[in-house]
C-alpha cells in the first residue's frame, strides 16, 4: 500500500495499457537509438533502451503506486536527459517512448493522491524545460535549425509543456467526473435509505395510531358492557324495566364496537383483498371505512352509555362552542372515552363522574370522578391520597394514559392525569389549543 491508501493489485486494464504503449512507441525508439549509436556506442544505446523499457514497465503500477511510479518515471527521464548532454551520440531523452511519461502524469492527476498529482505536474513542466534546453545547447548538426531559430525552440517548449498540461488537466477532469458519479451514487443510495426509513416510520406511526384506536374502542366498550351486565344481574327480578335498558346498552355498545372494529380492520386490508371482501360481503367493510370518525357530538352518547346503577355521569358544557378540525374532535372524544373507561375499570361504585367541556381560548376537557380504587376500602381524610395513588398506579400501568398524552401532544396541547387534590377520585384534564378555529354559528348543531 502506498501513501494514497490504494492497495489494489494491477488489473487487466493496467497490463493492456502498458502493452499497447510499448507496442506503439518502443519499436520507433529502438530504431532511432540504434541509428544514432551507429554501432560504435553500444553501451550508450543499451543504457537508453534499458531506461525506456523500465519506463514502459512502470505503466503497470501507475495507479496502484502513484507516488512511486511518478518518482521513478521522473528519475528515468532525468537519467535519459543526462545521456543527452553535449558529447553524447544523440538526444536520448527526445525519443518516441518519452511520450509514455504523459500516461504517468494523467494517472497521477486522476487519482485521489493530491501530492502525486501536483508532483507529476511540477516534474513534467521541469522536464519540458530541461528537454528544451538540451535541444538548444545540442552541437549535433541536425539540430542546427533549432539552435538558429528561437521561434522553433519556443514552439518546442510550448509543445512539451502543453502536452504535460493537457495530460494533467484530463486526469483532473476524470478524477472530478468519477468523484461526482460516486457522490451521485451515494446520494441515490442515501435517498433510498431515507425513503425506506420514512416508509417504516409511517408504518410504525400508523400501527401506533391503529393500536390506540383498538385500545380505546375495545377497552371502553368492554368496560361499559361489563358494567351494564353487572347492573343487569342486580336488577333482574327487582326492576325489570331498568334491566332491559341495561341490556339494551350492552347490545348497542357491542354493535358500536363491532362497527368501529370493522372500520379499523378494513384500513389494514390491501386494496385487492378489500375488493374481494366487498364482493363477498356486500361492501360492509368499505362502508365502514366511509363512516366519519367520532367527534364532539358523540360525547353525549359516551356519557349516556357509561351510566349504570351506582355510576352517575353528567356532561357540563360551558362557553361558546366552535367548529374544530376532525382530528381535534376525535382526540377530545378519545380522552373522554378513555377516562370513563378507567373509572369503570379502576373505581368501585358508587361513583359520580363529571365530564366538562370548557370553550375558551382552548378547549379544556375535564373528566373528574370521586370513586375509590377497586379492592380498597372506602377511606376519608389524609388516607385518600394513598388510595388515589394506588389508583394512579393501576391506570398508569396500562396504555390508556400514555395514549391520551400522545394524542394531545400531537395537537400541541397538554394532558394532566392524577388523583384529585381535594378528596378521593381521579381527574383528567386535557387542554387542546383552538388555533384559527371558526366560531360555530349560534343554534347550529
Amino acid at each position: 500500500m502506498d501513501a494514497s491508501g490504494e492497495s489494489r493489485a494491477p488489473g487487466y486494464a493496467d497490463r493492456v495499457t502498458a502493452a499497447v504503449a510499448a507496442g506503439a512507441l518502443l519499436p520507433f525508439t529502438v530504431v532511432e537509438v540504434l541509428d544514432e549509436a551507429g554501432g560504435r556506442h553500444a553501451v550508450w544505446a543499451a543504457a537508453v533502451l534499458g531506461c525506456y523499457v523500465l519506463l514502459h514497465l512502470l505503466v503497470v503500477v501507475r495507479r496502484r503506486l502513484p507516488r512511486t511510479a511518478i518518482a521513478a518515471a521522473s528519475a528515468l527521464m532525468l537519467v535519459l536527459a543526462a545521456l543527452s548532454v553535449p558529447g553524447m551520440p544523440g538526444l536520448a531523452v527526445l525519443q518516441a517512448s518519452s511520450l509514455v511519461y504523459l500516461v504517468f502524469v494523467f494517472a497521477a492527476a486522476a487519482g485521489d493522491d493530491l501530492v502525486a498529482g501536483w508532483a507529476a505536474l511540477g516534474c513534467g513542466l521541469a522536464g519540458a524545460g530541461i528537454m528544451t534546453g538540451l535541444v538548444i545547447v545540442s552541437e549535433r548538426p541536425n539540430d542546427a535549425a533549432i539552435v538558429a531559430s528561437p521561434g522553433a525552440a519556443f514552439a518546442l517548449a510550448g509543445s512539451l509543456a502543453g502536452g504535460i498540461g493537457v495530460a494533467w488537466a484530463l486526469g483532473r477532469y476524470r478524477r472530478e467526473t468519477l468523484r461526482k458519479r460516486a457522490a451521485e451514487r451515494v446520494a441515490v443510495a442515501r435517498a433510498a435509505e431515507l425513503r425506506i426509513e420514512t416508509e417504516l416510520r409511517a408504518v410504525a406511526d400508523e400501527r401506533r395510531r391503529i393500536g390506540r384506536e383498538l385500545h380505546d374502542v375495545i377497552a371502553h366498550s368492554l368496560a361499559v358492557m361489563v358494567a351494564q351486565a353487572e347492573a343487569t344481574r342486580v336488577l333482574v327480578g327487582r326492576d325489570d324495566d331498568r334491566a332491559r335498558v341495561a341490556v339494551g346498552h350492552v347490545v348497542s355498545t357491542g354493535r358500536a364496537a363491532m362497527r368501529d372494529m370493522r372500520g379499523l380492520l378494513g384500513a389494514l386490508v390491501e386494496p385487492g383483498v378489500r375488493a374481494g371482501i366487498r364482493g363477498e360481503g356486500g361492501g360492509g367493510g368499505e362502508s365502514a371505512l366511509r363512516e366519519p370518525s367520532p367527534g364532539l357530538d358523540g360525547i353525549a352518547e359516551l356519557v349516556e352509555r357509561a351510566q349504570s346503577p351506582g355510576r352517575a355521569v353528567e356532561l357540563v358544557v360551558t362557553g361558546t362552542a366552535r367548529e374544530v378540525p376532525p382530528g381535534l374532535a376525535l382526540t377530545a372524544y378519545r380522552v373522554v372515552q378513555e377516562a370513563l373507561t378507567n373509572v369503570l375499570r379502576h373505581a368501585s361504585p358508587p361513583t359520580m363522574t363529571r365530564v366538562g367541556l370548557e370553550w375558551g381560548r382552548d378547549l379544556v376537557v375535564t373528566v373528574d370522578d370521586d370513586g375509590q380504587p377497586i379492592g380498597l376500602p372506602i377511606r376519608t381524610g389524609a388516607s385518600d391520597a394513598g388510595a388515589g395513588g394506588s389508583a394512579a398506579a393501576r391506570a398508569a400501568s396500562g396504555r390508556g394514559i400514555p395514549g391520551m398524552r400522545e394524542r394531545v401532544a400531537q395537537l400541541g396541547g397538554s394532558l394532566d392525569a392524577g388523583p384529585r387534590p381535594d378528596g378521593p377520585g381521579w381527574r383528567v384534564v386535557a387542554r387542546l389549543p383552538l388555533v384559527a378555529a371558526p366560531v360555530r354559528a349560534e343554534g347550529e348543531e
